[in-house]
């Protein structure tokens, strides 16, 4: 018997009308995996269209244990997940568990000694993967707690799977974007009681980390306390935004407070996107458009 309970709600779905199940293998599925939500994407690679979104919202799910039975429950009703001829499969996972080790240093041997360095992490509980960063002549090591690990292998084959880390896909999409800038500029990727934050200068990146808040306070404290330790000015540099936050938000009103120029991103331009998507305000769901760099 099924004992577990659905802790999820289906907030947001949209499906180009030409878009058919018939094309999977014309076809990747992006998926973004956090506490807080699972997120799907569709991409018609013989058009380079975004034709699918669905963002589910997770309830009371506070382990990735928890976000893997969500997602079975989830596969067990959704036809994407029958479908197992898509071209590849593209997944992302969001935790504070990650490190970028420079390629030159970087034995294969050693990836878990290495996360060590930077991690609380349970070898018995959580599966060390890796993804290479062809620009950056990095490797970026990350946990994926082994249950949800388990959950996705269930869901789908390993012949077309593929893992990244959340600050992978920001990475790649934003330095694809502006990958030499003249000036100093920070970019934040707002998620519900995370924040990723970057820092790309005229050499490229120049740091990047995840940090964790509970209120408005702490979200600017780390924002205004990396720019500090970057040597950058509140009243000069420009901060892009992409995620979960809004014009009327709680987090944006602190933003504008403290920091003088602030944008919100837009979606990647390497694709194009079905007309039902252009009502969607630009700078959400960059980790599911973000995952179509991640080759």
């Amino acid at each position: 018997m099924n004992t577990i309970h659905t802790h999820y709600r289906l907030s947001h779905r949209i499906e180009d009308e030409a878009f058919s199940l018939t094309q999977a293998s014309q076809c990747n599925l992006y998926i973004a995996l956090s506490q807080k939500a699972i997120r799907l994407a569709v991409v018609n690679l013989e058009r380079n269209k975004f034709v699918v979104l669905e963002d589910y919202e997770l309830i009371t799910v506070f382990s990735p244990l928890q976000v893997g039975e969500q997602l079975r429950l989830i596969a067990q009703e959704n036809p994407l997940f029958d479908q197992q001829n898509w071209k590849n499969v593209r997944v992302s996972v969001s935790n504070p568990h990650f490190t970028l080790v420079p390629e030159t240093l970087y034995d294969p041997a050693h990836q878990l000694d290495y996360l060590r360095l930077h991690s609380d992490l349970n070898p018995q509980l959580d599966d060390v993967m890796c993804f290479r960063h062809g620009g950056l002549e990095a490797i970026n090591i990350f946990a994926l707690d082994n249950g949800l690990h388990e959950a996705l292998r269930e869901v789908f084959t390993e012949d077309n799977l593929q893992v990244v880390h959340l600050t992978s896909s920001f990475i790649r999409s934003v330095l694809h974007q502006s990958p030499r800038m003249p000036l100093r500029s920070m970019f934040a990727f707002v998620e519900r009681n995370f924040v990723t934050l970057l820092v790309v200068g005229p050499t490229g990146l120049e740091f990047c980390n995840i940090f964790q808040y509970v209120s408005p306070e702490d979200f600017i404290y780390y924002i205004i306390f990396i720019m500090q330790e970057q040597k950058m000015n509140p009243e000069q540099e420009t901060l892009t935004v992409w995620g979960d936050i809004t014009h009327d938000s709680a987090l944006f009103h602190i933003l504008q407070k403290y920091i003088r120029h602030i944008k919100l991103g837009k979606k990647p331009s390497d694709a194009e996107y079905s007309y039902k998507f252009h009502d969607l305000f630009e700078h959400r769901y960059f980790e599911l458009y973000s995952l179509h760099l991640c080759e």
